[in-house]
């Protein structure tokens, strides 16, 4: 599953009517372009051993892949499956080059963690309603920064035992209270009394830093579209030629 389904549709727009240049034909030096003037839509490919350059209407992305098989970078591309994500880690500038904060993949993280606690009949009462009114709701999961902020932030329900080894022991509804009970409550000192302070119930967002809420940009998606497309017009157009 893509994220852009729609772009083959975009690029069979884009390029229908675009025509072909070949700037330089090199063995694999090589420069083409296509220009569609209706759409102001433009596509250049350029080769050299190892590299390819992926330009024009969608930015510029630059392709570097050494391998027995990859010195004539068209024949890597040539029919393949477009896969972005992959490919991503070819480029010369690196994969996180091309991936952005998505907030809808950051809304189904949360609302996955939130149905599981549910569905495994552990998550404190008004458990989504709160979520929805203190995360979900708010402007900041605009923003990677602030969205891992609120996230990591966000607490319901929680529960909290300061245990003693003595035997004594006492409930809380906040950390700072149980972390302190031994001091102002408990009061007592020497070996005997070693007191741990454990979680006992609520919920948070315990795992947040293990969720990946990017994706690949469009413009990049777009391009790995076009080069596929392209080389399958520049093999089409030499093989006329030949006939």
């Amino acid at each position: 599953m893509t994220d852009y389904p729609e772009i083959p549709e975009h690029l069979k727009s884009d390029l229908a009517e675009a025509t072909l240049k070949v700037q330089r034909e090199d063995g694999l030096f090589r420069h083409i372009e296509f220009a569609a003037p209706k759409t102001m839509s433009h596509l250049i490919l350029v080769t050299w051993p190892y590299n390819l350059l992926v330009a024009g209407s969608h930015g510029s992305y630059h392709f570097e892949r050494f391998g027995p098989d990859t010195k004539d970078m068209f024949a890597w591309l040539r029919g393949a499956r477009v896969s972005p994500s992959s490919w991503a880690s070819k480029l010369v500038n690196g994969a996180d080059s091309v991936r952005e904060y998505d907030r809808a993949r950051m809304e189904a993280q949360i609302n996955e963690r939130v149905a599981e606690a549910i569905r495994d009949d552990w998550a404190p009462d008004g458990l989504e309603s709160a979520v929805r009114e203190e995360v979900l709701d708010s402007h900041l999961l605009d923003t990677r920064d602030t969205a891992f902020q609120i996230v990591s932030e966000f607490q319901h329900g929680m529960t909290f035992r300061s245990e003693c080894s003595c035997g004594a022991s006492e409930d809380h509804n906040d950390y700072t209270s149980a972390c302190t009970w031994e001091f102002y409550k408990h009061k007592a000192a020497g070996k005997e009394h070693k007191v741990r302070v454990r979680q006992t119930g609520g919920f948070d967002f315990d795992d947040y830093t293990e969720w990946n809420v990017d994706k690949q940009t469009y413009h990049f998606v777009y391009q790995c579209h076009a080069a596929v497309w392209g080389i399958a017009q520049y093999d089409a157009a030499r093989k006329a030629v030949a006939a």
